[in-house]
């Protein structure tokens, strides 16, 4: 495959924005990168450039270059430049941390289908028509879900997935979800990469 200007310009793009988010300020892209790339560029810049494109393109195109340079700032900081673009730590550490996000996912996919199968059975048992249904149900002054997570019929993604769905809590039913309240980014964040997933579970769910 043939490196061009336009996959040259993403990587360089993915590489600007990991560098802006690991230091918390802001970058601007060049008008014309063509322009930027042939007169700006440091010949020695240029190759690596290339070169780590090219793997992006073959070897490497399962490896998110954005992911990839963010691992390169953590492990280089403000040393981090096209001289190191090809520490071999640096895939390694990517790697790691990839297998941790698929371990984490994997467990969140099993947690939401118990979680959505005994909510299919308790909805058919008490004749309710659909997941907003469930979502507002209350036993006394408690949500039916805030109970089913404190009895872990239902598990923290799948909590997390119905207030998404549209489920408002009350200051006592938050304070009765300590674990949720401080890992809900974290949890948020694995039930992004689900959304397709998401999508028919509630179907099925729902239908």
């Amino acid at each position: 495959m043939s490196i061009t200007t336009e996959h040259i310009e993403k990587v360089y793009y993915a590489f600007r924005k990991a560098q802006s988010d690991h230091f918390g300020r802001g970058f601007r892209m060049p008008k014309s990168f063509e322009k930027h790339f042939n007169n700006k560029f440091k010949e020695q810049n240029k190759k690596k450039l290339i070169k780590i494109t090219g793997n992006f393109l073959t070897k490497w195109q399962n490896i998110d270059p954005y992911q990839y340079f963010l691992c390169g700032f953590e492990l280089f900081g403000k040393n981090f430049s096209y001289m190191k673009f090809m520490q071999e730590k640096i895939l390694l550490l990517y790697k790691n941390k990839d297998k941790n996000k698929k371990r984490e996912i994997r467990v969140t996919k099993q947690g939401l289908v118990d979680s959505a199968f005994f909510v299919k059975r308790y909805m058919r048992k008490y004749g309710l028509s659909s997941l907003d249904d469930y979502i507002h149900k209350t036993e006394g002054n408690r949500k039916v879900a805030v109970e089913h997570y404190l009895k872990n019929k239902i598990d923290a993604s799948f909590f997390v997935y119905l207030l998404g769905k549209g489920m408002i809590l009350t200051d006592n039913e938050r304070c009765d979800i300590p674990y949720i309240q401080t890992n809900f980014r974290k949890l948020k964040f694995n039930l992004e990469d689900l959304k397709d997933f998401l999508i028919k579970m509630g179907e099925k769910i729902n239908g």
